[in-house]
Order: C-alpha cells, then sequence, then structure tokens
C-alpha cells in the first residue's frame, strides 16, 4: 500500500478524497434541485450546479488499465467559504472539414491499410489539438438534474444528469478541435469493492475514478463522504466533473502520451510524478471550467462556488505522501484558471513550468 493507505502507484485521472468537513446544515444545491439544476464533482466532493506532436510509436510494455482515483478533502469550515465571479464564455463550434481525394486503380496487388473514419485522437499533450484554439472553452448552458440522493437509484440520476450535461459541454470543444468525442459510461456502486472495473484497482483512500480501457466514471457512494456533507450535491458534482476531466484527456490522446512517457521515465521517478501531477492539475482545471459555466448562467450560487473552490485549496499532496498529484495550493490554483477564464488552452499545464505543477 502507498502512503496513507493509499494506493500502492496511484495511476494517472484520479483525484482523491480530501479530509471531512464538520457536518453543516446542508440545503442549497442538494436539497431542492429543480429542472435547470446541474452538478459538478470534484476530487471526492460532491457540487451542484446548473449546469509534443503525434506519436505514432507504441509501447508494447506499459499499460493504461489502471484507474485515475480522486483523494479525500482535509477539514474545513463551511462557513468560511470564498466566494468568486466565473467569466461569460462564447459558443464553440465544430470548425473541422473532411476532404475527399479522388480513388485510384491499381494493376498489382499491394496491400491496403484503412484508416478509421472520422476523427482520431492525436497521442500529445502540450501540441494536442485541445489547446489550439485561445478562443475555445465549454459553452454556457442550464441543464435539468433530479434530486440528489444517498441511494443508488438517485445518485446515479444525479450523476447521469450530469454527464448529459457535460457531454453537451465538452463535444463542441473535441469537435472544434478535429478530436472525437465519445460520452462516457456511469457506473455508481454502493460500494467501492463492488466497482467491477478493468482497470487494476487497489483499494485506498479515493473519492471518485475514471478507467480508461472501457470509458467510465466510477463513483462509489460509499468513498463520497455523504456522511460528512450530506445534501451538499455541488461537492460531489465537482469531483465528477474532475473525473469527467479525465475522459476528455482520454478520448483526446492527452492520457495515452502522458502514459507511454510516464513509463518510459518510471513511475515513481521524478519526471514520471511530475507528469502525473500535470495530469491531474490539468483535470482539476477542466473541473474549474465546469464549475465557472455553471455559475456564469445561475447554476451554481456563489456559496456553492466557494465550497467547491476551498475543497480544491484542502485536497493534493502532503508530507509523506507520493507527489502525484500537486500541492493544495496549486490544485486550488489550477481550478481557479479554470473556473475564472473557461479556456482549455489555459489549461494547458503541459507548456507550463516544473515549479507551477510541484
Amino acid at each position: 500500500m502507498g502512503p496513507h493507505g493509499g494506493p500502492p502507484l496511484p495511476p494517472p485521472g484520479y483525484l482523491g478524497r480530501p479530509y471531512p468537513p464538520p457536518r453543516s446544515g446542508g440545503g442549497g444545491f442538494g436539497v431542492g434541485l429543480g429542472v435547470l439544476l446541474v452538478f459538478v464533482i470534484v476530487g471526492g466532493l460532491v457540487a451542484q450546479a446548473t449546469m509534443g506532436g503525434h506519436d505514432s510509436s507504441s509501447a508494447s510494455a506499459y499499460t493504461t488499465s489502471t484507474p485515475s482515483y480522486t483523494y479525500t478533502t482535509p477539514s474545513w469550515d463551511p462557513a468560511t467559504a470564498e466566494t468568486t465571479t466565473a467569466a461569460a464564455q462564447p459558443s464553440t463550434t465544430a470548425r473541422y472539414t473532411a476532404t475527399t481525394r479522388p480513388s485510384t486503380r491499381r494493376t498489382s496487388a499491394a496491400p491496403t491499410t484503412t484508416k478509421p473514419a472520422g476523427p482520431q485522437p492525436v497521442v500529445a499533450t502540450a501540441t494536442n489539438p485541445l489547446f489550439d484554439d485561445h478562443d475555445s472553452g465549454l459553452i454556457n448552458i442550464q441543464c435539468g438534474y433530479p434530486r440528489w440522493g444517498s441511494d443508488v437509484a438517485s445518485a446515479t440520476a444525479f450523476f447521469q444528469a450530469e454527464k448529459d450535461c457535460l457531454d453537451r459541454m465538452w463535444k463542441p470543444v473535441l469537435q472544434g478541435a478535429n478530436l472525437p468525442f465519445t460520452s462516457p459510461t456511469v457506473s455508481v456502486p454502493a460500494r467501492g469493492v463492488d466497482a467491477v472495473s478493468p482497470c487494476t484497482s487497489s483499494g485506498g483512500s479515493y473519492a471518485a475514478f475514471y478507467c480508461s480501457t472501457n470509458h467510465t466514471i466510477y463513483m462509489p457512494l460509499d468513498h463520497l463522504q455523504i456522511e460528512q456533507f450530506g445534501d451538499q450535491a455541488e461537492i460531489y458534482a465537482s469531483v465528477f466533473a474532475h473525473e469527467y476531466g479525465h475522459h476528455v484527456q482520454g478520448i483526446s490522446g492527452i492520457s495515452e502520451k502522458e502514459n507511454r512517457d510516464r513509463y518510459n521515465a518510471g513511475p515513481r521517478s521524478a519526471t514520471g510524478l511530475e507528469l502525473s501531477r500535470r495530469l491531474e492539475l490539468e483535470a482539476n482545471c477542466f473541473g474549474g471550467m465546469w464549475a465557472g459555466s455553471s455559475q456564469f448562467v445561475g447554476t451554481l450560487t456563489d456559496a456553492q462556488v466557494g465550497r467547491i473552490r476551498q475543497t480544491n485549496y484542502r485536497r493534493g499532496d502532503r508530507d509523506g505522501d507520493m507527489r502525484d498529484h500537486g500541492t493544495p495550493d496549486h490544485g486550488g490554483a489550477w481550478y481557479d484558471q479554470g473556473h475564472d477564464n473557461n479556456r482549455t488552452w489555459m489549461c494547458n499545464t503541459w507548456a507550463s513550468p516544473s515549479d507551477a505543477v510541484s
């Protein structure tokens, strides 16, 4: 087992649970959700809301069948939550075009290679097309969500609604970058041990995880700290938005490049751990984009966004931990970057200096 009972080698794409805050009176986003509410989950806590170049080489020894976990959050006082504002974001539209080449007739037999139809992932990090358009960000939309409930059926409906909203937000971004889009699957088991996943898993203090092998976000109820956060559904939604960010990394080709580079460097090496931090902090930034857009349209209140923000500043690597997620200050700063700007290129951790992702 890793430090403090965590996974022995936390793979890229998971967000740990923060230490639980004191139980408050609840209310707000999770208590009376109407049809125009959207929720975001970041780092094991629920947030309610309305809603380099192409690398064609392959590495036979590395594996991507490891989940991305989210850690738990330290204790904090919801009464001191700060409020922030979100920048407006223009809608994005698909801008790619398809070209057709005339067929040619060959007089001799020759092996042929058929390329998959449609946009394909680009195995790159800093130079991924996802970051090319400096005006690209999540569209500001309101989404309908059912009332939060801590039973499997209610929670599944809640996260499925958030997934549908995030699909609508992210699809134009990926299409505009000529990258493929697929919607993830959502799994909400009552217990983490009941999660059926093809990814390598090993218990630990995590709130949720994403498996790139089957494109599934896992939200085990016994890991969400429901006993601590109660009806504060915005915390859980925030965790989900972070995990959805890992899905975006997976379908765009970012995760594959990171996995290859980390395997080649050594997962526990200084370089390997820095690559993991860049992946996680980028997912924090993507989660911040969701929160900022949702706040802008009124799905999330200032108070709810303040609570989400505080959890992002209290989750991360501490003394004795494996340095694979980034410090709490950097986790919060990258969340703010996404929330305040809602631009994908500003979440490009791969182009940032090492001291910004420590």
